[in-house]
């Protein structure tokens, strides 16, 4: 066989089970308990966010479908809500489904602390299922890591904490409606901080533990 027809041949045989892989993980669970966004899956202009791929310089292995947006503006240490990504969605099911992000900060040489948190906020239908109001999740809130300081850089980890006043932390969580449709939009808040994935979860279907392990993908 011919070499390079051998290479191609192997490149398409990985990618595609790679991506049942993927799948795969996903459709063990029941698909009305979870809604699963890949970030990069936006018709919003990415501004500031910046497109990551396998092979790229700074790529944090492991990424799920080996892609993934990092935030380029404003300063490591903070800024004002920047460059909005929307994402549509329909919930699945009525009851409170809880948000995370698979995410990951690129330091440089900068405090632990910082390159680690964006914006969220949610349009549509529904109420506050955590001690935040339904109008204080309307609005841009921020989401930082979970573990703040002492998660490692260059690595993925879930940011599922809401922190609306200085070290007042919540979590994001809401009482969502069967059939409904709901904009989440993800802003930038520190530079170098990057999102690989989106995931709301029925709190009913999993304990907090359980969800963070049953949907980080493995590569």
């Amino acid at each position: 066989m011919n070499y390079i027809l051998r290479i191609i041949l192997l490149s398409l045989f990985f990618a595609y089970f790679g991506c049942k892989t993927h799948q795969s993980h996903l459709n063990k669970i029941a698909t009305k308990d979870f809604v699963f966004i890949e970030v990069e899956n936006t018709q919003s202009n990415l501004n500031k966010w910046q497109i990551v791929k396998k092979g790229n310089l700074n790529y944090v292995k492991g990424a799920s479908k080996e892609t993934y947006l990092e935030f380029m503006g404003n300063k490591a240490i903070t800024g004002k809500p920047n460059s909005p990504l929307e994402y549509k969605f329909t919930s699945p099911k009525t009851g409170n489904f809880k948000l995370m992000l698979m995410t990951s900060k690129r330091l440089e040489g900068v405090k632990s602390d910082w390159c680690n948190d964006a914006f969220v906020r949610l349009s549509g239908d529904y109420e506050s299922a955590s001690k935040l109001n339904t109008e204080d999740l309307q609005k841009d809130i921020k989401i930082l890591q979970d573990g703040n300081d002492e998660v490692p850089e260059l690595e993925w980890h879930w940011a599922s904490t809401a922190e609306k006043d200085r070290h007042v932390y919540n979590e994001f969580i809401y009482k969502l409606k069967e059939g409904e449709t709901y904009t989440l939009t993800l802003s930038g808040r520190s530079k170098r901080f990057s999102v690989d994935y989106i995931v709301l979860y029925d709190t009913d279907a999993f304990e907090t533990k359980e969800a963070k392990k049953q949907f980080k993908i493995k590569k």
